[in-house]
């Protein structure tokens, strides 16, 4: 979690400066001032500011929006720095103007682009093709590639998680349907047919015996029960998230078939960026690369493929020794015999990718719409177990 803190400084001109620094705790606060080159005369925590930023992670639009507009500013000659101020004025993500007033102090102190970005903690991955791209001249491009692949990304990560939205709506809606029921529909229909049997012994299933026991203890510890169902879905989100079930989920086809290809789409956008933008090597570039890889197997493979490129070995050679999936050493080899530069190339193959991606998720949409109806039966169902059967149960006996 990023906490926010206010911070008085003065930079390296001796001039005061004040603002708000987003970090993990004081001492990281401390050094990321530093690194952009400010003496912190005092530091303090700014709670609105904290739950202003308590994504902890840029809005992807007005980052794309920042990377584009920076881009074609460089492209027609005109300096960056002079175009920082405006684009902070644009700009609403709290976290995002933290970081760009950094790098904008970085850049008056005379860094250069990529260390004012490093500064203000911007991705390894954006620093680093932005450096590369300083030797060449083509800062702009990378800027403008950036904010694409930028943009792609979120565009695939959002069509992957809307997949799974159905499912995660009807389990919210059955917790909190089971706790409304349990707290108030339960108990009133248990008082009325104790109060209409008169006495009566009635013989309810074993199962409904205990869930009205429990219907009647959450109806006198009302909150303590909601803060406990709070915690449930809680927890079955930090389990769905979890390694375990990332590694389980892999012996499912279609959904590792997904994962493994988002994956590779963005890790083969980020080398295509580092490489063309020149100034680093092809082992640098998949040592960045592997960094921001989401999958253990995709990290192992760019580390594999670093060592064997220090070798002095083809890029294809590397990428077919180090274990990448046969559609990744086919890409790559045609990147590289193919008339056009490797970078495009690989850019055509990571739009292969993509919409293999594209129509997998289809696919895989269809699959979850289907058991998304099964498990919407399966709670209308519980809740007629639980509450209504009971009725008919104790009707029949009365008659």
């Amino acid at each position: 979690m990023q906490i926010a803190y206010r911070y008085h400084a003065h930079n390296q001109a001796s001039r005061s400066v004040s603002g708000i620094v987003y970090a993990e705790d004081t001492d990281a606060a401390y050094a990321k001032l530093k690194r952009a080159g400010l003496r912190v005369a005092r530091l303090r925590f700014d709670p609105i500011g904290t739950l202003n930023g308590i994504s902890g992670k840029f809005d992807i639009r007005e980052l794309v929006r920042f990377y584009r507009t920076m881009g074609k500013r460089l492209e027609v000659g005109k300096p960056m720095i002079s175009g920082m101020e405006a684009a902070i004025s644009f700009t609403t993500d709290p976290l995002l103007i933290n970081a760009l007033r950094l790098m904008q102090q970085r850049l008056m102190d005379g860094a250069k682009i990529a260390d004012a970005m490093h500064a203000a903690g911007f991705e390894e991955r954006d620093l680093n093709v932005i450096r590369a791209a300083d030797a060449t001249g083509k800062q702009g491009q990378a800027f403008v590639r950036l904010a694409d692949d930028v943009a792609r990304a979120e565009r695939l990560r959002q069509a992957i998680s809307s997949t799974f939205l159905p499912m995660k709506v009807l389990a919210v809606v059955g917790v909190v349907g089971m706790y409304a029921a349990m707290g108030w529909m339960s108990p009133t229909m248990i008082r009325f047919f104790a109060q209409w049997s008169n006495g009566q012994v009635v013989h309810l299933p074993p199962s409904i015996v205990l869930y009205n026991q429990i219907a009647l203890w959450v109806t006198t510890h009302k909150i303590v029960a909601g803060v406990l169902m709070l915690g449930i879905l809680m927890l079955g989100n930090a389990v769905l998230k979890s390694p375990l079930v990332r590694k389980l989920a892999d012996y499912w086809q279609n959904w590792r078939m997904i994962s493994e290809k988002s994956d590779h789409s963005s890790a083969w956008t980020s080398f295509s960026l580092l490489y063309d933008a020149g100034g680093i090597s092809a082992y640098e570039s998949a040592a960045v690369v592997r960094k921001s890889c989401a999958r253990l197997d995709s990290q192992d493979m760019f580390h594999r493929m670093d060592k064997i490129l220090r070798l002095g070995v083809p890029i294809s050679v590397a990428v077919s020794r180090a274990g990448f999936p046969h559609y990744v050493v086919n890409g790559v080899k045609s990147a590289e015999e193919g008339g056009a530069s490797l970078a495009e190339g690989l850019l055509s193959m990571v739009a292969d990718l993509e919409q293999d991606v594209e129509v997998m998720t289809d696919i895989l949409k269809i699959k979850i719409t289907y058991a998304s109806q099964v498990f919407g039966a399966l709670i209308v169902s519980g809740f007629f177990y639980v509450t209504l059967y009971p009725m008919y149960i104790q009707i029949g006996q009365k008659l």
